[in-house]
């Protein structure tokens, strides 16, 4: 990858901002499967997930009244809310048809379903892969030789009508499934309490047979009419997880990774497309530590205002006996610091700091009186996540004496800096394997996300460097979701600057200088490139607000690139005023596939003040310095990435100022 430069120019537009839509009236239809009633692959998230997702529409507007839930009797939902019944193929049915009954043109609706996903082989032709995805409700079984199907399966092909009937009443549609349909890559990580569990039965397990005739293709059914948006857990080569949050032991703790950053996403009351929501939902998957699960998402909605909202709405944040009532699923950290008030917005009657997390709750400790009900508002983030290493996990029978010499001498020195080795749950999992050192992430796939994507070392001398540059790029994934969390930088027209990115195909054979360059695209959030391409990120400030602007590139290797400001230029984008800066993709090895990501960090700036500039983020710890002046929350970031950050008190000069974060996800793929 190499930075590249178009001249920058000064826009003379005024852009307007777009008029707000009308908010629509949510209706929602809510479906978790965790106890299965005739197959061994019972969960433990579903049932967690529902009412997770209950509160997060309930926090964008939702009244508990218009939101349907089928999960099992577990399941713990906000009052209000109606758990009616056990999610069967016939209720799931029969609560879309509800949905649609009850919805007109002022309706938004919104169909979730967390559960377990499959193929079975396509038995009318209509799937060009040969295979039909399934949802499995909770009366699902085997595969069934008289009905020629998994019995009670619900088959994607049969969710067309009843979601066509909704969009037919003029509703607006949102469906966000939390299931995986295939599964891609080595899995490092033995079987126990802890381990992460993925949405996935294997067709094996559903007893389907091996000698199904081969169908004909015919033509697909009709695309769905009207305005919709579908959010996918995972790519359709991926697998779909479920953590715990906390105890593993207790059921309670678990959710699905991507309903958890989803719900996270809604509750922040951010300004949000729905692409933006599916970014922000990725970022924060993995700020937990890196993970080969990656959302997805299509639909006209896909740039449009998520459930209308298209001005961004305070986070309320209430406190009850001492206690938050937020937790680990809305960002809450261990040491974070509250102001508390009687009103959303009052005057600060005390401070008190978080003692202990729990999934959706924390618990809040004040030299001062609390009121028994009140109002919080965030003044410092809490510590640092710490970074947990495990392995080596053996993957065949080669000799790896001298890696796992290397691994021991790591392990005695407590080395590198800013990890602890641990014998459970890890962030990163080293996994020797095809006669070299893997560094899995916490779902523990090797190339998860294709051939070649996992980060790997053959010689011992490689190792400490590999652990370093994944140490340092974990640090600034969650410190920088830590800090922007609920002060996200991903807004609509008229709100903020505008970050949009461009792609342009080459067609080379190594020499990118004598390639053919494409029509430039426009692209969403995330984009495949090959060897060669060029990515542009243009930077405009309709805001009278300036920001002080940096962008960063990390690569498939942990590499963290500066990519804007370069060295001498200024990196503030004032008022009507558009920057350009360009990548050139390079692949080192042609085969090779690989997550990549472009990370741009903003501080609103006040006039004649020191410029933030956060370059810095990608050099070594030892070589950075704090930019002088820097904002409350640009220092608070330059310091929680240091490798010792989660051992200190960090300081927080001045107030909590806002960090804007915008992310844009970039698939490497081979040529």
């Amino acid at each position: 990858m190499t930075v590249m430069t178009r001249l920058a120019s000064l826009s003379l537009l005024l852009l307007a901002s777009a008029a707000a839509p009308a908010k629509a009236e949510i209706r929602a239809l809510l479906v978790g499967v965790a106890d299965y009633e005739h197959l061994d692959a019972d969960l433990r998230g579903p049932a967690n997930d529902v009412g997770l997702m209950a509160r997060a529409l309930m926090a964008r507007g939702a009244q508990a009244s218009d939101i349907t839930v089928l999960a099992d009797a577990s399941a713990k939902l906000p009052e209000g809310v109606v758990n009616a019944g056990v999610a069967t193929r016939q209720a799931i049915l029969d609560g879309l048809a509800a949905l649609a009954e009850a919805s007109d043109a002022e309706t938004q609706a919104v169909f979730y379903f967390s559960g377990h996903g499959s193929q079975m082989p396509d038995l009318n032709g209509d799937e060009q892969g040969g295979y039909d995805e399934i949802f499995l409700p909770a009366d699902a079984k085997g595969w069934s030789g008289a009905k020629g199907t998994v019995e009670n399966a619900i088959v994607d092909d049969e969710m067309t009508a009843p979601l066509q009937a909704i969009l037919d009443t003029g509703a607006s549609l949102v469906a966000m499934l939390d299931a995986c349909h295939s599964e891609t890559g080595f899995r490092a990580l033995p079987d126990s309490a802890a381990a992460p569990v993925a949405r996935y039965i294997a067709p094996a397990l559903l007893a389907l047979p091996e000698d199904l005739p081969v169908v004909a293709a015919t033509p697909a059914a009709p695309p769905l009419q009207g305005d919709f948006v579908f959010l996918y857990a995972a790519q359709q080569d991926q697998r779909a997880f479920e953590y715990p949050v906390g105890d593993a032991e207790d059921p309670a703790n678990w959710y699905g990774d991507f309903t958890r950053s989803v719900a996270m996403a809604l509750e922040s009351g951010a300004a949000l497309t729905w692409a933006d929501l599916l970014q922000q939902a990725m970022a924060e998957m993995n700020a937990n530590a890196p993970a080969t699960q990656t959302p997805d998402a299509e639909g006209p909605l896909l740039e449009t205002a998520v459930l209308g909202q298209s001005e961004p709405l305070p986070p309320v944040i209430r406190t009850e006996a001492g206690t938050l009532q937020s937790g680990a699923l809305q960002g809450v950290r261990p040491g974070a610091v509250y102001e508390i008030a009687e009103s959303p917005g009052g005057a600060a009657l005390a401070e008190a700091s978080v003692t202990h997390v729990a999934p959706t709750s924390a618990r809040l400790q004040s030299l001062s009186a609390l009121p028994a009900k009140g109002y919080a508002r965030l003044k410092t983030p809490g510590q640092p996540q710490v970074v947990r290493l495990a392995g080596p996990v053996l993957g065949d029978g080669a000799d790896y004496t001298a890696l796992q010499a290397e691994i021991d001498r790591l392990k005695a020195a407590n080395a590198p800096d800013g990890v602890i080795w641990s014998d459970g749950p890890a962030d990163y999992t080293l996994v020797l394997r095809d006669g070299v050192l893997a560094l899995a992430g916490r779902d523990g796939l090797v190339d998860g996300a294709g051939p070649g994507s996992t980060p790997r070392v053959m010689a011992p001398g490689g190792l400490l460097d590999l652990l370093d540059r994944a140490v340092r790029v974990f640090q600034v994934r969650s410190a920088t979701q830590q800090v922007s969390s609920g002060r996200t930088g991903l807004t609509l027209g008229g709100f903020g600057p505008k970050y949009e990115l461009s792609h342009v195909p080459v067609t080379a054979q190594g020499d990118c200088a004598a390639g053919e360059a494409q029509d430039e695209q426009p692209v969403s959030k995330t984009v495949s490139v090959t060897d060669c391409d060029q990515l542009w990120l243009t930077i405009s400030n309709p805001s009278r607000t300036a920001r002080d602007v940096t962008v960063l590139y990390i690569d498939a290797d942990n590499r963290i690139t500066a990519i804007w400001p370069e060295a001498g230029l200024s990196n503030r984008v004032g008022f009507n005023e558009t920057v350009e800066a360009g990548l050139l993709i390079r692949n080192p090895a042609p085969q090779r596939h690989g997550l990549e990501e472009i990370l741009v960090l903003a501080v609103p700036a006040e006039d004649n003040a020191p410029r933030t500039v956060l370059t810095a983020l990608a050099d070594p710890a030892a070589s950075r310095a704090l930019p002088a002046a820097a904002p409350g929350a640009a220092a608070w970031l330059m310091q929680a990435t240091l490798p010792d950050a989660p051992s200190r008190n960090l300081s927080l000069p001045g107030a909590m100022s806002a960090l804007e974060v915008t992310r844009f996800s970039i698939k490497l793929t081979p040529e």
